[in-house]
């Protein structure tokens, strides 16, 4: 039987964001094996955690335990030599409980999962097992994305400290893993520029796609993207789209864009009241209702690396996808076959209400993205990587 350490920033079972999820699909990947032995380590936010009840992670791990984390202020973040994401969660309270596990127990691998915990591996480096590092995006380009599309002097300089302290530190800590997991073919690709010559494995999302189905009664001719608007780099995503020149034709084709997602109230009422044919929602308890009214998704993702769960998402209700260049980071997944590809967001639109008027080719972008998910995106899969990683 294998021994495994996973190290992670929170409980993610509840999986109320996307890398909760993908933290939740690997614990569930890995013990899908039934000869590993699951340790899994997690920060406990007493301010935050205390109001919701868990259950699932302590079913599913053989062991648990929680590490007291509360948030730094803001100025010692800014002021630290370490990015933002680390700083925040480098504390010596994980340090402490990691170290004393590692030295009353041994394990075969562990598993340091998202770049904010990528210190621990300075405490970890003698270990003699398997280091495996968990990648979610590769930090070092969303934060030079992040600052490049800040138009605020100040907040651009600040993102731009933070841009050159994760290129630093993203560079210098993850080298030192054995392994790294990616969720995407292009990010595999990016890191293999960044840290040539390290073992990469794409580690997918885990979509049950046969019991995704959702009701198509109440579809209606409606276009829908999802996000957390919240965050800065979405913000900037939705702004390009609604400044393309022809940003009108949902209005005059009398096919609404729904924008369902956590946003600033401020954002909603500003996009609701000056884009006819727009309607933006704020923060909703699920997406389903609105994917259940939608006919096709659209994927406007030019800044940030967030919308990879957003497309897997789309594929799962079967909604057909219309994406701009760049922004769907599956290589496996074909224009024109699993999507269609836009070249610019004026591109974007007219694809989509032409895609809108065809629904023979609705159906088939819709079929084929399922069928290549059911495979690639399974359970099996993910767990076999896993296994491939740990050996």
């Amino acid at each position: 039987m294998k021994k495994i350490l996973f190290i992670t920033y929170n409980n993610p079972e509840k999986a109320s964001r996307g890398d909760d999820l993908y933290t939740w699909n690997i614990i569930n990947s890995i013990k899908y094996n039934n000869d590993i032995y699951l340790h899994v380590v997690a920060y406990y936010e007493e301010a935050k955690d205390k109001y919701i009840t868990y259950s699932e992670l302590e079913k599913k791990a053989d062991k648990l335990t929680y590490v007291p984390f509360i948030y730094k202020n803001i100025l010692s973040i800014g002021f630290s030599k370490y990015p933002a994401m680390i700083s925040n969660r480098k504390t010596p309270q994980m340090i402490k409980e990691v170290t004393e596990i590692l030295q009353k127990e041994k394990y075969d691998a562990i598993f340091v999962n998202m770049f904010r915990l990528s210190y621990l591996i300075e405490y970890i480096k003698d270990f003699s097992g398997t280091k495996i590092f968990i990648s979610h995006n590769l930090e070092t380009q969303l934060s030079r994305s992040t600052y490049i599309y800040q138009s605020n002097p100040i907040k651009k300089l600040a993102y731009y400290l933070d841009y050159l302290k994760t290129q630093y530190y993203e560079r210098k800590y993850i080298s030192q893993f054995d392994c790294i997991t990616t969720i995407c073919d292009v990010d595999k690709e990016l890191f293999q520029k960044f840290i040539p010559n390290k073992p990469i494995e794409v580690l997918p999302p885990v979509i049950d796609i046969d019991n995704c189905k959702i009701s198509t009664e109440k579809v209606e001719d409606k276009f829908i993207i999802c996000g957390a608007f919240h965050w800065g780099p979405k913000y900037v995503n939705l702004k390009l789209l609604l400044k393309a020149s022809n940003i009108s034709r949902f209005k005059e084709s009398k096919h609404e864009l729904m924008i369902v997602g956590r946003a600033n109230q401020r954002d909603v009422d500003y996009v609701n009241k000056n884009f006819p044919g727009v309607h933006m929602t704020g923060p909703v308890e699920s997406v389903i209702p609105y994917y259940e009214k939608a006919r096709i998704a659209i994927v406007p993702e030019l800044v940030g690396g967030g919308f990879k769960l957003k497309i897997a998402e789309a594929v799962q209700y079967s909604k057909p996808i219309v994406a701009i260049k760049g922004s769907v980071t599956d290589r496996t997944m074909i224009p024109g076959i699993h999507y269609i590809e836009a070249d610019s967001f004026e591109d974007l639109i007219t694809k989509a209400i032409e895609l809108m008027n065809n629904f023979t080719i609705q159906q088939k972008l819709a079929q084929n993205a399922r069928q290549l998910f059911k495979n690639r995106y399974s359970i099996e899969y993910a767990s076999s990587i896993i296994n491939k990683v740990i050996k």
